[in-house]
């Protein structure tokens, strides 16, 4: 063997990881005899034995000579490094450690004594001593404890210079143990594509880590020439990826706010990403980037994230009840469950409920219906959820029957819902002794878009037109004073009033005040809710985590039923509002919240007055401040015995509590105590009754997957003024195209089919 082939054998060997990394160069202090060649001792005793003693030192001075030669070339190149690096280690850094045996196998990183100082520590240490050089230049023979620790190093000296870092290429063992690794600028190499505009410059900055026996990190080769220019300034430097890095604590946080939906930009604001005075180097796009990783993650396996979720909530609720509706593929259709909460509040508080399915934020745009309540301190609950693909009456009829079944088959005694007629449909079909009922906030919203013109022309109608819905309760003057407002205002041939009137018994509240509806006179409270869990749940949500999200509603909701609870027991009322005896023994029946109401009535009976009492149990009742009118209303209150009272008004029938015409009586009677026969126990403090609930089987077929996707990304609305008004037209031109507006019925679907479109000869007639 030739001493050039041994020469070049311990090149290869020291580029390949057996060696420190850097060639003849990193070996200089070692005599060339003492040298391994290719892992043997090939020493000048050795190879005296194979060749002549003249060959041999002739050899051996060519050796020397061509060493020299490379030497000399080495340090050309390297002259300016290496005047910082005699430098640094003037300073205090360590000189790079000698080539020995490295570990094999290990952990990743090393523990460091207590007493050790860091390396970030020690160069902002040592930076007084080198005022005119960077604080963290990378040194030769800077050790760390870990890659990580080192790659933080040179991204904080990259900053200083202005350029970026990324990883490079490592060296790994035949057990997966990593040995090397290269930290390069992020202008190296070139980019695939020869169009593209890109950063890459084959740029040859970088440093080398090699690992030590102690599986710590130290550098055993610096490169620092850039062949681009520096960022400068803070501008310019946070645009490399590397300085816009978001630590794992701050992606959390991110994740945690986008689950409880916090928008992009209030996310950066809560980071101050946005203040211009802010030190922080992330940057908007870096969060971004983070928000859309993270929502396809939540899109992955979502059916099964989806079950798993639900058979964890079994187990920690056994009351817990699911059903599903599948097609013939397997694909989720129909959702609807219940937990054993909702269960027992629907035992106590399910004979008035409302429905409505105008929720659509999640994924797959499926609707979603709430059957919501009120409990006895006159909050709104949640009875159940259920997701649909559409809104037909064959999907509410399999909703509403699985919602009794899981209910232990006890229907509600009433129900409110818009006006879908799909609904209205699938409720007779399904709850036939449940009493049906329109949304009065429905029937005013629907009121002031078809009659548009009216409402914004004349404001007298809004005002007169909402106070006969909303106040009057005597049937006669109802329909006279709806006859006489049609008639002042010309509106008596209008088609959707004239559709509106024929059905109101559904909605006018003068035919309510005998069905009991707890104080709900429309779905206000459905819609309360969902504008709750748009609080909670994030645009375009998967299936498991809008459940997870609705889990939290209700775990909100019971909290503020647990609030209500103890004030009720804990808060006592030392001073009465009116101040006579029947108060003090509603103070002790009622709520806190139903005993504000009740106070409220005992107010607004100080304005009526005992026009005629007929005997000993039946009296008429006229308001003061309408006693003079020729059409004053009277009520005519009687009494049961001694466990009962009674108004024509019909209000206790409606809501279960007593009216200011009967306490009125009651007061004139000095009576102590309010009825038994008038205290509804569910307006009570004793009406929540807890209900063992029997543990319910899981369903043995589930679904497969999930409901295809309807909603797809895209640029968000705009929100210009020109493009509102673009909405407003658009939204003013389908609604008088709408087909209801036209019908002489209801429609039956959702979808009602369109209207005739008209030929060119008719447009041409109507001109």
């Amino acid at each position: 063997m030739q001493d050039g082939e041994g020469i070049r054998d311990l090149d290869l060997m020291e580029t390949t990881g057996f060696g420190d990394g850097e060639g003849m160069s990193g070996v200089q202090e070692e005599p060339v005899e003492n040298r391994g060649l290719g892992g043997k001792n090939w020493g000048a005793e050795a190879r005296a034995e194979h060749m002549e003693t003249g060959a041999f030192e002739a050899s051996k001075a060519a050796g020397r000579m061509e060493l020299s030669y490379q030497a000399s070339i080495e340090e050309e190149k390297k002259s300016t490094s290496n005047a910082i690096l005699r430098s640094g280690e003037a300073g205090g850094f360590p000189p790079r450690p000698r080539r020995g045996k490295r570990a094999r196998e290990g952990p990743n990183e090393r523990i460091a004594p207590e007493d050790e100082e860091d390396a970030v520590t020690k160069a902002i240490r040592l930076a007084a001593e080198r005022p005119d050089q960077p604080i963290f230049f990378p040194y030769k023979g800077t050790v760390f404890n870990s890659c990580d620790e080192a790659k933080e190093f040179y991204n904080l000296y990259s900053w200083e210079k202005g350029f970026g870092i990324r990883i490079g290429r490592e060296c790994k063992n035949s057990k997966e143990y990593r040995t090397r690794q290269d930290f390069v600028c992020s202008c190296e190499g070139t980019d695939k594509s020869t169009t593209a505009a890109s950063i890459r410059t084959k740029c040859k900055a970088m440093i080398r880590l090699l690992r030590q026996n102690d599986h710590s990190w130290y550098i055993s080769r610096v490169v620092d020439t850039h062949n681009h220019p520096f960022s400068a300034g803070y501008g310019e430097n946070k645009e490399w990826k590397s300085h816009s890095d978001i630590d794992p604590l701050t992606k959390d946080l991110v994740k945690k706010l986008r689950e409880n939906n916090i928008s992009v930009g209030r996310i950066c604001n809560i980071l101050g990403v946005s203040d211009a005075t802010s030190s922080k180097t992330m940057r908007k796009e870096s969060i971004r980037s983070l928000c859309a990783k993270l929502s396809q993650e939540n899109m992955k396996d979502d059916i099964g994230k989806t079950m798993g979720l639900l058979e964890d909530m079994k187990k920690t609720d056994p009351g817990l009840e699911v059903r599903f509706q599948m097609d013939s593929s397997g694909a989720m259709k129909t959702m609807l469950w219940c937990t054993g909460k909702n269960r027992v509040d629907y035992e106590n508080f399910g004979d008035a409920i409302t429905f409505d399915t105008t929720y659509r934020t999640n994924l797959y745009s499926l609707p979603f219906g709430l059957f919501v309540g009120v409990n006895n301190h006159f909050q709104s609950i949640v009875f159940g959820g259920v997701l649909l693909t559409s809104e037909k009456t064959i999907d509410f009829e399999w909703a509403f029957t699985n919602f009794v079944e899981i209910m232990n088959g006890k229907a509600p005694l009433t129900m409110l819902t818009d006006q879908c007629a799909a609904m209205a449909k699938a409720i007779k079909s399904t709850l036939r002794t449940t009493g049906h009922r329109w949304c009065r906030w429905h029937v005013l919203k629907d009121a002031k878009k078809k009659l548009a013109n009216i409402y914004s022309k004349r404001k007298k109608f809004k005002r007169e037109f909402n106070k006969l819905i909303t106040d009057e309760i005597d049937i006669r003057r109802f329909e006279n004073e709806w006859v006489k407002l049609l008639k002042e205002y010309r509106l008596v041939k209008n088609k959707y009033l004239k559709r509106l009137f024929k059905h109101r018994d559904k909605w006018a509240k003068p035919y309510f005040m005998d069905i009991f509806c707890a104080g709900m006179p429309s779905t206000q409270r459905s819609e309360s809710a969902n504008h709750m869990l748009k609080k909670f749940i994030q645009r375009a949500a998967p299936m498991h985590l809008f459940v997870s999200k609705f889990n939290e509603l209700q775990s909100d909701r019971h909290d503020q039923e647990g609030k209500e609870q103890h004030s009720t027991k804990q808060v006592l009322r030392k001073k009465l509002r009116v101040g006579v005896p029947i108060e003090r023994h509603a103070s002790t029946v009622y709520t806190r919240a139903m005993y504000e109401k009740f106070c409220d009535e005992l107010f607004e009976s100080g304005s009526f007055a005992i026009f005629k009492r007929i005997n000993d149990s039946e009296f008429i009742l006229v308001d003061t401040k309408n006693e003079e009118e020729i059409d004053a209303k009277h009520f005519r209150v009687k009494l049961e015995g001694d466990n009962k009272i009674s108004c024509e008004c019909g209000f206790y029938e409606h809501m279960g509590m007593l009216c200011r015409h009967t306490l009125k009586v009651l007061v004139h009677l000095d009576k102590m105590e309010i009825p038994a026969g008038n205290i509804m126990r569910r307006w009570t403090k004793e009406g929540h009754i807890p209900f063992k609930d029997a543990t319910t089987s899981w369903p043995t077929s589930k679904p497969t997957s999930c409901p295809p996707r309807t909603i797809f990304g895209g640029r968000p609305p705009n929100t210009g003024l020109k493009s509102w008004i673009a909405s407003t037209k658009k939204s003013a031109a389908c609604q008088a195209d709408d087909p209801s507006t036209k019908a002489s019925e209801w429609p039956e679907e959702e979808n009602p089919a369109k209207k005739k479109t008209k030929s060119i000869l008719e447009l041409m007639q109507l001109k």
